[in-house]
């Protein structure tokens, strides 16, 4: 009755935002027009919503590349008395074309294009910027480059780094907010704790390196089995959290929901079927502690459920070095 974990856990767990390595992820294919194209067909073409910016190809140089951006655009032909488009009408882009852009490579990392645009001149630092590639030129807003940075110095303060997984004080905020949303009510916070059997006699065998190896191929394995609405999350230097709500039901059930939850996820991280994985040959797949605690009906405390799973979880390793 209680294997069906997918079915029993509620989804609470907030969206992850998909990580964008370099600013390829970001840019969008962008229409190259001529340099002599004039400015009245230029304006019909950006009367499409969803055009933010040309690039201009010097028909007199064509290795040279320029850009113009619909503010740009918009500015040039309202002009300061207001007689822009009546004089630019007929002229070619090139005129309104910037021909020094901001033009980097596909594989340029977000980071680097941001401090190259904030370097920029204040009227021309949140341009859209050029990715030039083998397959043609696209565009970057600077915004969305911004954006995607912030996001990233956001997750690498509450993420691990080797596992990429939340960290300990990432891990108990989210739940913190499980018990908050069924505090008084019948549904149950389950709280699944995992280790790793003799970590420091891996690491002192074959090193750190190695060690690293099998913890990020361990966390990849737990996110890989999550059932929908479960976290996890990296709380100690080789243990794991996992976190779920489950629907009302009585203490039997939710004891009995609880453990099929651990035991899922120990036969989804048992020794790999094929052999070593990423990058293991030569270290045998651990073996994992683990413990599950669960909330009484109507009153998840978090500190409590962390103090009884951690109680388990000390129990089951003191019975495993009696095996």
């Amino acid at each position: 009755m209680h294997d069906e974990i997918t079915r029993l856990a509620r989804h609470v767990a907030p969206r992850r935002t998909a990580r964008v390595a370099s600013v390829a992820a970001l840019a969008q294919p962008v229409l190259v027009v001529g340099s002599t194209l004039p400015v009245g067909q230029l304006e019909v073409i950006f009367r499409r919503p969803e055009v933010g910016s040309v690039a201009v190809q010097d028909d007199a140089a064509p290795a040279r590349t320029g850009i113009v951006t619909r503010a740009g655009l918009t500015a040039a032909l309202t002009g300061r008395l207001g007689y822009g488009r009546a004089v630019l009408e007929r002229r070619p882009t090139g005129a309104v074309a910037d021909w020094s852009p901001l033009v980097v490579e596909p594989g340029t990392a977000l980071a680097d294009v941001a401090t190259l645009a904030m370097a920029r001149t204040a009227d021309r630092r949140y341009d859209d910027v050029l990715v030039g590639g083998p397959s043609g030129w696209g565009a970057a807003s600077t915004a969305d480059v911004m954006r995607a940075v912030v996001a990233e110095l956001a997750e690498r303060s509450t993420h691990d780094p080797l596992t990429r997984l939340p960290g300990r004080a990432a891990t108990w905020y989210a739940l913190r907010h499980r018990c908050a949303l069924v505090r008084g009510g019948a549904t149950r916070v389950v709280l699944v704790l995992l280790d790793v059997r003799d970590m420091a006699r891996l690491n002192a065998d074959h090193g750190q390196d190695a060690g690293d190896a099998v913890l990020a191929a361990l966390a990849a394995r737990i996110g890989a089995a999550l059932p929908a609405g479960c976290e996890v999350g990296r709380v100690e230097g080789d243990g794991f959290a996992v976190l779920a709500t489950l629907p009302a039901m009585d203490d039997i059930q939710a004891a009995a929901s609880a453990d099929a939850l651990r035991q899922h996820l120990l036969a989804q991280v048992a020794v790999p079927s094929g052999g070593p994985e990423g990058g293991l040959d030569g270290v045998a797949w651990p073996a994992l502690h683990s413990a599950a605690a669960w909330s009484v009906a109507g009153a998840a405390d978090t500190d409590q459920l962390v103090a009884q799973a951690e109680r388990r979880l000390r129990r089951e390793r003191r019975a495993a070095t009696l095996v």
